[in-house]
Parts: structure tokens; sequence; C-alpha cells
């Protein structure tokens, strides 16, 4: 089953990938409902500007989205390399932008780790430090 969770995150990064925002549910239900369970929890890192500690659900992803969108230009994220850890996967991921502010390109190595029950992901955690989505996985690299 955890290798099944792996080919579902990679579909999510696909998908994401081919839409103009880079984004897992760009303002669509459908394919958040394919991916994500309808009380979904997103938690961006404590550290990330004007964001709050976590997003629920379809309209939860979204707000995060238009706050993302309200500090980048043509931000995108390309997954690296994935780990099974389960119920969970590790993604390794390169995010890159512009800020909208400054005008500075910015690109950083993060992780992602999905949480999944049933074949639909449960919680979506960013990390900035890799190494810490790999322990708060119980992973190793």
């Amino acid at each position: 089953m955890s290798q099944d969770n792996v080919e579902i995150v990679r579909r999510a990064y696909s998908l994401a990938k081919e839409s103009e925002t880079y984004s897992f549910v760009a303002a669509k239900q459908d394919l958040y409902d394919e991916y994500f369970h309808h009380d979904a929890e997103l938690v961006p890192p404590a550290i990330y500007p004007d964001t709050e500690p976590s997003y629920s659900g379809f309209d939860g992803f979204n707000r995060f989205q238009r706050q993302l969108d309200e500090i980048w230009d043509d931000w995108r994220f390309e997954a690296e390399r994935y780990f099974d850890a389960g119920d969970q996967v590790v993604v390794f991921v390169r995010i890159s932008g512009t800020g909208k502010q400054s005008g500075a390109a910015v690109a950083i190595s993060t992780a992602h780790v999905f949480s999944l029950r049933d074949g639909r992901a449960t919680r979506f955690e960013i990390f900035l430090d890799r190494g810490e989505a790999l322990r708060a996985a119980g992973v190793s690299e």
C-alpha cells in the first residue's frame, strides 16, 4: 500500500505542474477531492510571513494559494525525490519564484510531507529543512 501512496503523490505533483498556478487544487474542487480528504490540513512553516498556523479543506488550501500569489510572481515547485514512509510520503522539492515587492529571484530546497489514508491526503506539511521532514516521517535518506 505504501508504494501506492508514492504513486498517488507523484500523480498529484504531475497535475500541479501542468496547471497554470503550480497548485495541487488550483481552485478546482474535483482535483482537490481526488487527492485530499475533505478536511485535509495544510501546515506551512511557522516562519512563513502572514500565514495561518494551518489551513483546512478546499477553502483553506485555496486561501493559502492566494496568499502565496500575493507574495510571489512566477512561483513554481519541482518534485526532486520521493521517500516511502508507509502512510506518509516525503518529497524533496525545489521551489522558485520572484518576490513581487523586491523583484528578487529565489530558489530554495524544501520538503513536503503527505500523510495519506484510503488513497488521499489527510495532511500536507511544508518543511524548510529536508532533514527535519525526513525525521518527522521516520525515514532516512
